[in-house]
């Protein structure tokens, strides 16, 4: 699942505020309630974080949830540049590990490219701060740097080592390698998307995402057959990836 198309529908934060205002509306018009106040550290820009998401329809039921779907939700603070991903850091550094809160977003503040099924009245999100961690470099930007210097194969071969012996510290996250996937795909560079969604399967194969994510990939370039057996692997694992069926009945 594309890290855009998710967060259009259920995470985009924005404004600032503090756990003293328990509930309220930003300025930009962004109802928000903490429901939970957590306990632990809160995270600072360049750090990392883990959440969790639901998103609930306009009578309060959970359409998606990231946990029931799979997700281990990972990125850093500061490190998107965009203003809706700046705005939603600044709330993040607000709050402290263990956090819970339900936001109404307008739909207003969508990217254009979320559905159109999502432009009108609120979508509403209860998030989950599950983990505040120190920025480790990503594994998966090396691959796409190494990539367009040196080609795939170097790349493959480069990150295949450093799992064996990573004096850097790289970090390995299938949310990171999942978003650096669908940022190739989105730059028209499908076959490093294919060989980072391949890698992230191979990785991380009792997460349904990533056969989800492999099928895209094999999707833009064409190969539906391919791409038709890796939706299927998904929506077996996971029933509630019906978005994988539905994908797959449409090749």
């Amino acid at each position: 699942m594309s890290i855009k198309l998710f967060f259009a529908c259920a995470i985009t934060l924005i404004g600032a505020l503090t756990l003293a205002a328990q509930s309220g509306t930003t300025a930009e018009g962004l109802k928000y309630t903490v429901l939970q106040a957590g306990n632990g550290p809160a995270p600072k820009m360049g750090q990392e974080v883990m959440i969790q998401v639901e998103g609930l329809d306009s009578t309060g039921k959970v359409e998606f949830s990231s946990r029931d779907l799979g997700y281990n939700m990972h990125f850093q603070l500061g490190k998107e540049t965009d203003p809706i991903s700046k705005a939603r850091d600044l709330l993040m550094t607000q709050m402290k590990k263990g956090s819970k809160y339900r936001e109404e977003l307008p739909f207003s503040l969508l990217p254009a490219e979320a559905p159109e099924s999502k432009k009108s009245g609120y979508i509403v999100s209860i998030v989950e701060i599950t983990d505040v961690m120190d920025a480790k470099p990503a594994a998966c930007d090396l691959f796409v740097e190494t990539a367009e210097k040196s080609g795939i194969a170097a790349a493959e071969a480069e990150f295949k080592a450093l799992q064996k012996n990573n004096p850097k510290g790289y970090s390995f996250f299938e949310w990171d390698i999942n978003a650096a996937g669908y940022k190739a795909l989105e730059a028209k560079k499908v076959d490093v998307a294919i060989a980072l969604l391949t890698l992230n399967n191979t990785m991380f194969p009792n997460s349904a995402n990533t056969y989800d994510s492999l099928a895209d990939a094999y999707a833009a370039k064409g190969d539906k057959e391919k791409a038709k057996a890796n939706y299927q692997k998904a929506f077996q694992m996971n029933p509630k990836f019906t978005a994988s069926k539905e994908k797959m009945e449409k090749l």
